[in-house]
C-alpha cells in the first residue's frame, strides 16, 4: 500500500500541474499584448498576434450567416423618418426660403405678399419631402455599396480595436476557459493517484517529470477537445451523456454576442460614421448635392414667375451651396434622434442572437475554434514543458520524503 503522505502530496502536486498548465494556456491566448522575448523566441497573445485574421473571420461569419446591409436598410421606413423630422423640415424650410430670396435679390422676400410667400414655402416643403424620399430610395438601392458591413465589423475588432476582440472572446468563452483551467486540476489529481502506484512499484524518480509532461500534454489537448466535441449530446459507456461545452451553450453565447454586437460593433453611431467619412461619405455627399442641384434646376422655371428676378445658373449653384451648408450645420443636432431610431429599427441584438442561436453547430463552432486551432499545438506543447518542469520538482520532493 503506498505511503499515505505520497498518496496525499503527489496527487495534489500533479493536480497543481494540470491547473497551472491549463491556466497558463488560457492566459497565453490574451497575454501579453506586446511581444515578450527575443525573436524568434518569445510570445505574444494569440488574440493580438492573429487579430486581423480573427476579426476577418468574425466579419465573414456576421455578413454570411447573420445579417446583411440590405436587410438592415430595408427595415427603415421613409414615412417614419419624414414624420420624425417634419417639424424640423418645416421650420428650416421657412428660414431657407427667406435666405435664398435674400441671396438672389436682397429685400425681395419682404416685398412679396404674404399669400405668395406662403405659397412658395408650401411648394418648397412639398419639393423637400419629395426630394428626401428620392434621395432615400436612391441610397437604399446603393446600400450594399455604401455601407460595407464587413469592413465595419472588421475595423471594430482589429488594429487599435483588437482589445474589443479580446473582450468579446473572453465574454463568449468565459465558461469554456474556466473549464480548461479547472479540468486540468481535476485530471491532474486522477493522474497523480496513478503516479503514486507507479512510483511505489518501480521507485524511479525520473518517471515524475515524464508523467508531469504527459499530464500537461494530455490535459491541454483533451480539455480543448471537450470544449468543441461532440457537437451533439453523446452517451459514453452507456452511462454518461456529454456534449461539447461550446455547442451546449449556443443559446447563452448567442445572447452575449448579440449584446456586444449591438453595444460596441454594429452601433448606429459606427454605421453613420462609416457612411459619412472616407470614400463612402464623399460618394454620398456628391450624390446628394447632384440630386439637390438637379431638383432646383427642374423647379426654377415653375418658381420663376413668382420671383421678382430671373433665377440664373449662378443662383442655382449658390442656393445649392446654401442648402448643403445648412444641412451640415443641422446634422449634429438631429444625430442623437437618428441614432435612437436606428437602434430601435435595426434591432441588432435580437437579430444576431436569434440567428446565431439557430446556426448549424459546425458554423457556430467557427466563432471560437479558430483561436485554438491557430496555436493549438503550441499551447499543448507548452503545457507539456511546464508539466515536465513541475514533475521534475515533484520527483525531488518524492526523493526527500
Amino acid at each position: 500500500m503506498p505511503d499515505l503522505t505520497l498518496l496525499i502530496v503527489v496527487p495534489l502536486v500533479t493536480g497543481l500541474i494540470g491547473w497551472v498548465t491549463n491556466w497558463s494556456a488560457v492566459k497565453m491566448i490574451f497575454h501579453p499584448e506586446r511581444f515578450f522575448g527575443l525573436r524568434p523566441f518569445g510570445w505574444q497573445a494569440i488574440i493580438v498576434k492573429q487579430g486581423d485574421k480573427f476579426a476577418t473571420g468574425v466579419a465573414d461569419m456576421v455578413t454570411e450567416n447573420l445579417i446583411s446591409t440590405k436587410e438592415l436598410v430595408e427595415r427603415l421606413d421613409p414615412d417614419e423618418l419624414e414624420q420624425m423630422f417634419a417639424d424640423t423640415i418645416d421650420s428650416e424650410t421657412r428660414v431657407l426660403c427667406g435666405e435664398v430670396a435674400e441671396r438672389v435679390a436682397p429685400g425681395s422676400w419682404d416685398k412679396l405678399a404674404e399669400p405668395v410667400r406662403e405659397m412658395i414655402i408650401g411648394q418648397v416643403k412639398t419639393e423637400t419631402r419629395s426630394l428626401s424620399r428620392d434621395i432615400f430610395d436612391r441610397l437604399q438601392g446603393l446600400s450594399d455599396e455604401l455601407l460595407d458591413l464587413h469592413q465595419l465589423v472588421r475595423d471594430q475588432l482589429s488594429g487599435e480595436n483588437v482589445r474589443r476582440l479580446s473582450k468579446l472572446t473572453k465574454k463568449i468563452g468565459k465558461a469554456e476557459f474556466k473549464f480548461i483551467e479547472y479540468y486540468g486540476g481535476i485530471f491532474g489529481l486522477i493522474i497523480g493517484v496513478a503516479q503514486v502506484f507507479v512510483w511505489q512499484a518501480m521507485q524511479i524518480w525520473w518517471l515524475m517529470p515524464i508523467v508531469g509532461a504527459i499530464v500537461g500534454l494530455v490535459t491541454n489537448w483533451l480539455a480543448i477537445q471537450m470544449i468543441f466535441r461532440p457537437r451533439e449530446p453523446k452517451k459514453y459507456l452507456g452511462l454518461v451523456t456529454y456534449q461539447g461545452l461550446f455547442a451546449k451553450r449556443q443559446g447563452d453565447i448567442a445572447r452575449d454576442y448579440g449584446e456586444t454586437a449591438a453595444a460596441e460593433i454594429l452601433t448606429p453611431r459606427n454605421a453613420l460614421r462609416l457612411i459619412t467619412e472616407g470614400e463612402a461619405g464623399e460618394r454620398i455627399a456628391k450624390l446628394v448635392t447632384e440630386m439637390v442641384a438637379e431638383r432646383i434646376s427642374e423647379r426654377r422655371e415653375a418658381m420663376g414667375p413668382m420671383m421678382p428676378i430671373e433665377i440664373t445658373d449662378a443662383h442655382v449653384e449658390e442656393i445649392r451651396e446654401l442648402l448643403i451648408r445648412r444641412f451640415t450645420e443641422q446634422a449634429p443636432s438631429v444625430q442623437p434622434e437618428i441614432e435612437k431610431y436606428l437602434e430601435r429599427k435595426l434591432d441588432v441584438a435580437q437579430t444576431v442572437e436569434s440567428r446565431l442561436a439557430a446556426l448549424p453547430k459546425a458554423d457556430f463552432e467557427r466563432i471560437l475554434r479558430g483561436i485554438f486551432e491557430e496555436d493549438e499545438l503550441t499551447l499543448i506543447v507548452v503545457g507539456g514543458v511546464l508539466g515536465g518542469l513541475v514533475g521534475w520538482l515533484q520527483g525531488i520532493l518524492v526523493l526527500s520524503l
